[in-house]
């Protein structure tokens, strides 16, 4: 045979070799793998023998406390490939040694290997839960983990306080409620509950629990003041107020304390008692504009104006647009016989909305006050025109008589006159 032959044959036989094994390639790849294959791959390769003895030694050891050595076990399986058992040995130990940071990056590890394994989860929560900047955190850790162990109580009860502490009253105060965790409330526990529910509008089943908690512990402030806010919230100021002044004997300096008494003491018009605790709550919150408020009245119920006066001009930006407090600061310029002043503010509470017979027979006082008769005159015949008063009616007549206009002065005269039970 010739060297040209030989030649042909031989790369026919390797065409049809690769061709054959090219089919089968495509075969492969269409047909997907084999369960055979996948089965192998789904499931770690079986460890050797004396490696399995050694993850059982270890876990005796751990049994037995004895920590270091059971850890030096573990790490040597670890060092061969990753396992479960064996990740999850090593957190334990390091979490039984109490090294509770090195614990929980070796518990991150176990859930990389399996996301849902229950204890990694249980312990992430725990650990978690010790920092605030972790706690939300825990709080997905928690859910997890009790989303697959439903009947584990201690742990709701973690998950409810740990709510408490995010301030999520209302998640909170759901959890605590479950009957299951009733043998299980401390009295910090029953507190929160409290506080929780009243903190989510749910006043009257707080309340018979924070009576109980005040009975028990008179000098708690959190149970004196939320207790004094639902009795507040009904004008029961009577109520209030001994509960106010309980909470200020332990935080004498408590800017929410200070305020929340000091509006008690207003609602009482007692404003020169009001005054102390709304100026120190006013100081500590410069920028909360109710604490700005609450000491701008008091100062101006006790007489002092020039301070209120002072006072109200620094609240009026904190409110933006707050038509009332512009007539209420305006109402204390004319107090003080800043007519024109009172009347900017009379007008900017206009542009924001408020438009009643008072309002508009305020800006035309301080407008005739300040020298603008005629510019008051609109203001004060709308105002009369709303309510025919017969107090309105003189300041029309003597407007118009200011203004030269007898005729229409007399008018209103003669209109009030005729009016039933004018004199």
């Amino acid at each position: 045979m010739s060297a040209r032959l030989v030649m042909a044959a031989f790369l026919g036989a390797f065409l049809s070799v690769v061709g054959t094994s090219f089919g089968y390639g495509v075969f492969l790849l269409v047909r997907g793998p084999s369960r055979a294959s996948s089965t192998a791959e789904a499931r770690p390769a079986a460890l050797p023998p004396d490696v399995v003895a050694l993850l059982k030694h270890s876990d005796e050891q751990l049994k037995k406390g004895e920590v270091e050595q059971a850890l030096l076990g573990y790490r040597r399986v670890l060092a061969q490939e990753p396992h479960l058992e064996a990740q999850l040995g090593l957190a334990g130990g390091e979490w039984q040694a109490g090294r509770r940071d090195v614990a929980v990056g070796e518990y991150e590890r176990v859930l990389r290997l399996d996301p849902r394994n229950q204890t990694a989860l249980l312990r992430l929560a725990q650990a978690y839960a010790e920092r605030r900047e972790t706690w939300e955190r825990a709080e997905v850790c928690y859910r997890e983990y009790l989303a697959q162990v439903p009947a584990d109580a201690e742990s709701w009860l973690s998950l409810a306080r740990l709510l408490s502490w995010r301030r999520k009253p209302g998640a909170a105060a759901e959890i605590y409620a479950r009957p299951e965790l009733e043998p299980l409330l401390t009295a910090e526990d029953r507190k929160s509950y409290a506080l929780d529910l009243a903190a989510v509008g749910r006043g009257k089943e707080a309340e018979p629990m924070l009576v109980g908690l005040a009975r028990s512990n008179p000098r708690d402030a959190d149970v004196a003041m939320t207790l004094g806010g639902l009795h507040a919230s009904r004008a029961d100021w009577e109520a209030a107020l001994p509960l106010y002044r309980a909470a200020l004997e332990r935080r004498p300096d408590d800017p929410q304390a200070n305020l929340t008494y000091g509006q008690g003491l207003l609602a009482l018009a007692d404003y020169k008692g009001a005054l102390a605790p709304l100026d120190k709550a006013a100081r500590a919150l410069p920028s909360q504009a109710e604490a700005q408020l609450a000491y701008a009245r008091a100062l101006r119920g006790a007489g002092d104006l020039k301070g209120a006066d002072a006072q109200f001009e620094r609240v009026v930006p904190l409110l933006g647009s707050d038509a009332a407090v512009e007539r209420e600061y305006a109402d204390l310029l004319v107090e003080r016989k800043r007519y024109a002043d009172a009347a900017g503010y009379y007008g900017r509470a206009l542009d924001h909305g408020l438009r009643d017979e008072r309002l508009l027979a305020g800006i035309a006082g301080a407008l005739a006050a300040s020298g603008k008769p005629g510019e008051a005159l609109p203001y004060l015949e709308e105002a009369y025109a709303i309510r025919k008063d017969d107090r309105l009616g003189l300041e029309l007549a003597r407007l118009y008589g200011r203004l030269g206009r007898n005729n229409q002065a007399l008018a209103i005269l003669a209109e009030i006159e005729r009016r039933p039970g004018s004199r």
